[in-house]
C-alpha cells in the first residue's frame, strides 16, 4: 500500500484508519511525504508501517519511491485525502487470482457530495472504466510495473500514464464495486467546469470561425497541457509566457493580419484564464504571481 503526501493532516489519519479497519489487512502500508510542514508525518508514524520523506520531488517519483520500498508483490495505490469502505481491499485484490491480470482501478466517489464534485468523481470514474485508473484507488503487479519502466516522470495524470504502460504487460480489469471517497477541492471543481466551458467556446470557435474564441480556448488547453510537464523550472508560470506573448503583440500590432492578431490575443488570454482559474487560490504563491495577469490584461487592451 502506497500513500504519497504532503501537508495532509486534515485526512491523512481517516485514510490510514480506514486501511487498518479491512476485512482484508494491508501486509503494509506505506507513506511518502513530500515534505510536510504540518503534523501529516507525525499522524502517519503512528498509523503507517513506514514513512518515507523525499521533499520537493513530484507526485510520479513519490509513488515510484513507495513503489520500489514495498514487498508485497500486489502494490496498492491510493491518495492521503482518500477513505476506504472497509471490503475496498478485499474486492480490488480478488481479481489478481487471474494470473493474466496485472493491474485493477476502482470508481470514485466525493466524500462531501455535492453537483460538481459529483461530476468530477464520475469523470474520474468513467475514465477509469476506459482503463486509465485513478492514484487513488488502483492496485498493480510490482513486477509489471518495474518491467513497464514505472511511473512516468510528469507533473500531473501520472496514473493514466502507468495505467496504459501496465495494458502492455497484461490484462487490466475496472471493478465499479471496489469505490473509495475522496476530496474533491475547490480548484479541482473549478478546473473541472473550465474545461468543458471551453470545450463549448472551442466548438462555438470552430463553428463561426472566430479567431478570437478558438485562440482562447486553444491557449487554456495548451496551458492544460503544459501543466503536465515535469521538467519546466518552478518559478516559470504560464501566466509570465502570456504576458511576453502581449507584450509582444503590443510592440507589432501592425506586423501581423487582425485575424492572427484576435487568435494570438485570445491565446495568450487563454493562457491568463487558465493561471487564474486552475492555481490553488488557498496557496500564497497564487497571490504572489497574479501580477502577470494584471500586467497581461493591461497589455491586452493597450494593443486592442
Amino acid at each position: 500500500m502506497v500513500i504519497p503526501a504532503l501537508n495532509e493532516e486534515e485526512f491523512i489519519g481517516d485514510c490510514l484508519r480506514s486501511l487498518r479497519a479491512q476485512t482484508v489487512p494491508p501486509s503494509e502500508i506505506i507513506v511518502v511525504d513530500n515534505g510536510s510542514t504540518d503534523k501529516t508525518v507525525e499522524i502517519a508514524e503512528k498509523l503507517a508501517d513506514q514513512v518515507i520523506i523525499i521533499p520537493d520531488v513530484g507526485l510520479a517519483a513519490l509513488r515510484q519511491a513507495g513503489a520500489e520500498a514495498a514487498k508485497n508483490p500486489i502494490i496498492v495505490s491510493t491518495d492521503a485525502d482518500t477513505t476506504h469502505p472497509d471490503f475496498w481491499l478485499e474486492k480490488l485484490l480478488r481479481h489478481f487470482s487471474d494470473p493474466d491480470v496485472v493491474a485493477v482501478g476502482g470508481s470514485i466517489r466525493p466524500s462531501r457530495p455535492g453537483p460538481m464534485e459529483d461530476l468530477y468523481a464520475q469523470g474520474l470514474s468513467a475514465s477509469a472504466s476506459a482503463g486509465m485508473f485513478s492514484g487513488a484507488n488502483m492496485a498493480f503487479r510490482r513486477d509489471a510495473l518495474l518491467r513497464s519502466g514505472g511511473y512516468v516522470k510528469v507533473k500531473r495524470a501520472e496514473d493514466w500514464v502507468l495505467s496504459s504502460r501496465l495494458r502492455s504487460q497484461g490484462r487490466i480489469v475496472y471493478d465499479p464495486e471496489a469505490y473509495v471517497f475522496t476530496d474533491v477541492p475547490f480548484n479541482r471543481q473549478l478546473e473541472f467546469a473550465s474545461l468543458a466551458a471551453n470545450a463549448g467556446i472551442l466548438g462555438v470557435g470552430a463553428a463561426t470561425m472566430s479567431p478570437g474564441s478558438l485562440g482562447f480556448s486553444s491557449g487554456f488547453f495548451l496551458s492544460s497541457l503544459g501543466t503536465v510537464i515535469d521538467n519546466v523550472p518552478d518559478g516559470l508560470h504560464h501566466s509570465q509566457l502570456a504576458v511576453a506573448g502581449l507584450a509582444l503583440l503590443s510592440l507589432f500590432k501592425g506586423a501581423v493580419s487582425p485575424k492572427t492578431h484576435r487568435f494570438l490575443s485570445g491565446l495568450t488570454t487563454g493562457m491568463l484564464g487558465h493561471h487564474f482559474i486552475t492555481e490553488d487560490v488557498y496557496d500564497p504563491v497564487w497571490v504572489r504571481i497574479n501580477g502577470p495577469l494584471f500586467a497581461g490584461l493591461t497589455l491586452l487592451l493597450a494593443s486592442s
